[in-house]
């Protein structure tokens, strides 16, 4: 290759695990015209709207940025560091896991990742149930009417619900903590299976990163 760019060197590698759902992506970071990584490089993966809409990081010892449970499509890479140009670049995920390689030159300006200072801190864009229950943990209930208590570790925008494990034609609602839910008629112990996502429609693509399926049950009485 006889040009490179002034920013980036760009390399897409596909890895031999596959997600359904969502990919990985790893970002490593070096001086340009040297050998060397650089640490504590801000990085930063969302939108241009959001530029850590699905994460932010700083890079480690190695020049390492890693990013976990991303939505497929495209996605906005910026990294920058006090003393460097920041370097923007726009990528398009797939199913398959990632690595982007990033060069920074010496200088300054350009779009800033803002991450934390201090101890290297992680983000990634997925989603975890900490806490959910049926009516507050009720063991029984005579209404079919009942509340979805929930707490997520994250920024879910919606959820579904379903007495189907596999959620399948389940619609997906605007979330909420504290969301209603209604039981299939038949008297019985009744299972509801609960998942939560962020969504997003950038340029005509539909992003999504989904949480965990968990469950809980209550008796419904005749």
């Amino acid at each position: 290759m006889k040009h490179l760019s002034n920013y980036l060197i760009f390399m897409l590698l596909a890895c031999l695990s596959v997600s359904v759902l969502a990919s990985g992506l790893k970002v490593r970071v070096f001086e340009r015209g040297g050998n060397a990584p650089l640490s504590g490089v801000a990085v930063c993966l969302g939108t241009s709207a959001r530029l850590d809409q699905f994460g932010a990081s700083r890079t480690d010892d190695s020049g390492y940025a890693i990013f976990n449970d991303i939505p497929q499509g495209p996605l906005l890479v910026t990294a920058s560091r006090s003393g460097f140009k920041a370097v923007q670049e726009n990528i398009v995920t797939s199913n398959m896991d990632r690595m982007l390689v990033i060069s920074l030159s010496s200088g300054g300006g350009g779009s800033q990742c803002e991450v934390g200072s201090g101890i290297v801190s992680q983000q990634t864009g997925g989603l975890d149930i900490s806490h959910f229950a049926i009516n507050n943990g009720a063991s029984q209930t005579e209404e079919r009417s009942v509340t979805l208590d929930n707490r997520v570790d994250g920024d879910p925008n919606q959820f579904r619900a379903s007495e189907r494990a596999d959620l399948r034609d389940t619609q997906w609602q605007d979330y909420s903590g504290n969301a209603p839910f209604m039981l299939s008629s038949e008297a019985g112990r009744k299972v509801v299976y609960f998942q939560v996502r962020r969504h997003a429609t950038i340029n005509g693509a539909d992003l999504e990163v989904l949480s965990p399926v968990v469950h809980d049950s209550i008796s419904l009485r005749p």
